[in-house]
């Protein structure tokens, strides 16, 4: 390996070997089993060398015991050799069985662990770090790349070590048993170390390069199968599978690049493997012919040789997996080493008992190659005033709500709440004092009880209810067998749009925050459902302070005050200046 390369794998090594620790005393168990599983295979070559040379042939071997005798028990001495091959293949099975399991375990305890941090860090990162990342590439890593990781911390170390401990042990009972052929086996092994290091790099770049090819993929699935309603519509089956089609093709022929360089590699390996035994072949017949090695001890000595390339010829294909998860560690170790970009104070400010003020100064944010959304924006919103945000698509309304849950932090500028820095708060206790309807409801595959429980996870069952009432969920629930306890499926497939936003305000309700954000909260709402909203709903939420976006010009006139963003800024309006 090239410095480069030690410097890619002691980096994953050393970032994720603390996933292994817990399971020491495992492992530690596993490689007892692991030390007796080699030196059962070291010794099960010599049954068959008593077969051949003591019953057999007939000689005498001073190790035997005199009850074995070859010249007065060879009956006897069949049976027990015979036995002996029986009761090794046994053992090493039987170690092999739970040294294998304990790995497994220890390997798939590791994975669960890395994958749910993993998505833990996905969850902490902001949506300026989601909107820059394809959901379906981050998908790949947290299904795929994880699971590589098996191979490389725990599986694939475990048996690397195994395999060159059998190396060892071969060669130093060669060396003892017949030294110049142990040195004719051991002649082909830095050949074939060799041949490792020249084809490593780029087997490590075709895996990096397929990775990133089959997350591309893993995107244009989830692009797919998320936008089936407009695909099917608009008659784009043709345009979306030649899309596919064509990242597909890219990521095909990265693995059969891939897929090359390991049959080259492995068949080189092989030509070299062969060289070893035609070679230890020729020397060991020509002793056994001068009388200086027995038939049976060259046939020990073919089996160590085979013990000897086995391994080797193991990790040969192993190291290209190992390049494999590597490339994967670092797509892994890309996310788990990713900053949260919402900065969180040491020693966050006790946000207190709540009024409710909101006060936006000198914000400006853009988006990256879009320019300024928001420029030198102020603004204040009074506890318990309801404030109505108007505006074109894209003038930042939406962006403008996010900094108050801090969903992203605007680039210049602060957000007050109570006269406290945002940034200056524990997030988690911001959060629970601000209740968000977004444009798009989000809804979890569950039951509507379920889903309307996300809004505060430790409400009764009466609080739910309740909610449910005010928000007229219970109005459409009624018309399911199961009520309130209706499966919503995926993304809240089985409901309408209303539906779903009317679960949206029901969350809301439920969290009883001092502060809430409606965006669009009429969307999809029927003129029913928008006639309640504003006679129940907005009496409801009398008290707190709302920002309500809306291009709902019936709703102005409930407000307190209409605000219109205009090149970056907030212009105050009178009710009847709202848009439609």
């Amino acid at each position: 390996m090239t410095a480069g390369k030690w410097r890619i794998f002691g980096k994953v090594y050393g970032r994720l070997l603390p996933y292994v620790r817990p399971h020491r005393a495992r492992l530690a168990v596993a490689a007892v089993l692991t030390l007796a599983y080699i030196g059962v295979g070291l010794l099960r070559p010599w049954p068959i060398k008593v077969l051949i040379d003591q019953v057999i042939l007939g000689k005498h071997w001073g190790m035997l015991p005199g009850w074995l005798d070859p010249g007065s028990h060879p009956d006897r001495l069949l049976w027990v050799s015979c036995l002996a091959i029986l009761v090794l293949a046994g053992l090493a099975g039987l170690l092999g069985y739970f040294r294998t399991v304990l790995v497994a375990v220890a390997g798939q305890r590791v994975v669960a662990k890395l994958r749910e941090d993993l998505h833990d860090r996905l969850l902490q990162l902001s949506l300026a770090f989601h909107g820059r990342q394809r959901s379906g590439d981050l998908l790949v890593r947290i299904a795929g790349d994880t699971v590589m990781m098996r191979q490389l911390l725990v599986e694939g170390l475990f048996a690397v070590g195994q395999e060159l401990l059998m190396v060892a042990g071969v060669l130093a009972v060669m060396t003892v048993l017949e030294p110049l052929l142990a040195l004719l086996a051991a002649l082909v092994v830095p050949l074939i170390v060799g041949l490792m290091y020249v084809y490593g790099r780029r087997l490590r770049a075709t895996a990096r390069r397929q990775r990133k090819k089959e997350g591309q993929i893993g995107a244009a699935i989830n692009e797919s199968l998320s936008a089936i309603p407009v695909i099917q519509a608009y008659s784009l089956e043709e345009q979306a599978a030649k899309r596919f089609a064509s990242r597909n093709r890219k990521s095909l022929k990265a693995g059969v690049a891939g897929a090359r360089l390991e049959a080259k590699l492995s068949g080189w390996t092989e030509v070299a493997i062969a060289t070893g035994v035609t070679l230890t072949l020729l020397v060991g017949v020509g002793k056994v012919r001068a009388g200086a090695l027995s038939p049976g001890e060259l046939l020990v000595v073919l089996s160590y040789v085979r013990a000897l390339y086995k391994p080797l010829r193991k990790a040969v294909t192993r190291s290209s997996r190992l390049f494999k998860s590597a490339a994967c560690g670092e797509r892994v170790l890309k996310v788990l080493d990713t900053r949260p970009d919402l900065e969180l104070p040491e020693e966050p400010v006790p946000l207190g008992i709540l009024e409710g003020e909101l006060r936006f100064e000198n914000l400006s944010f853009s988006y990256p190659g879009k320019g300024r959304v928001l420029e030198g924006l102020d603004l204040r919103i009074r506890p318990g005033e309801t404030v109505g945000l108007y505006g074109p698509n894209g003038s930042g309304k939406s962006t403008l709500a996010s900094f108050v849950p801090r969903l992203r932090d605007p680039e210049l500028g602060r957000v007050l709440l109570d006269g406290k820095d945002l940034r200056a708060l524990d997030l988690a206790e911001l959060r629970r004092a601000v209740a968000v309807v977004f444009q798009d409801t989000l809804l979890f595959d569950g039951s509507l009880r379920e889903n309307l429980r996300m809004g505060r996870p430790e409400a009764s069952d009466e609080e739910i209810e309740r909610a449910a009432e005010e928000a007229g969920v219970t109005e459409f629930a009624a018309r399911f067998p199961d009520g309130l306890e209706t499966e919503v499926g995926e993304r809240g497939v089985a409901l309408s749009g209303g539906q779903r936003q009317r679960i949206a305000l029901a969350r809301a309700l439920l969290r009883d925050a001092k502060v809430v954000i409606l965006d669009e909260p009429t969307a999809g709402l029927d003129a029913k459902s928008e006639a309640n909203f504003a006679e129940r709903l907005l009496r409801k939420l009398r008290g707190r302070t709302v920002l309500l976006i809306t291009h709902d010009k019936k709703l102005a006139g409930r407000l307190d005050r209409v605000l219109r963003l205009e090149n970056g800024r907030a212009v105050e309006l009178r009710p009847d200046e709202a848009p439609a």
